[in-house]
């Protein structure tokens, strides 16, 4: 089994607070001894809006840590984010605007972690409520 790596769990590791980026590195080397360690595309496109950070600096980042990117993701990914992302909607609407607004691409994520096997976040509360029977390996926020 592999582990799909959330963007903000890459973030932690090169912006976050020594603890908190130690905390990140930890868990991704240990789960990356594991198993291999996974990167949906959408993570991938995230990663550019880092200040400072283009391509360069995210391959560079992406090889020395080992993490893969799964390019082509099949139809079942996008079917799945579809309807988790609905799903979100629909609650959403019903709790007028109870729920922080979401973007597509966090239930991307989900459904390709779902895919992959298992997920490394710092958002665990949002991945466990839209995507409910996947793995989640969950980061301590602001640690």
């Amino acid at each position: 089994m592999a582990y799909a790596v959330d963007t903000n769990v890459i973030i932690d590791v090169i912006a976050g607070s020594s603890e908190v980026a130690k905390q990140a590195a930890d868990t991704l080397s240990e789960h990356g001894s594991r198993a291999g360690l996974i990167i949906s595309p959408v993570v991938y496109s995230e990663l550019y809006a880092h200040p400072g950070w283009g391509k360069a600096e995210i391959d560079q980042f992406l090889r020395s840590t080992t993490i893969a990117i799964d390019w082509p993701m099949n139809p079942e990914v996008w079917e799945t984010a579809g309807s988790a992302f609905c799903d979100y909607a629909q609650r959403r609407k019903q709790q007028r605007d109870g729920l922080p607004r979401r973007l597509l691409a966090d239930f991307i994520v989900g459904a390709h972690a779902t895919q992959v096997g298992s997920l490394i976040t710092s958002d665990r509360e949002f991945y466990a409520t839209n995507f409910p029977t996947l793995p989640l390996i969950g980061l301590s926020p602001g640690v």
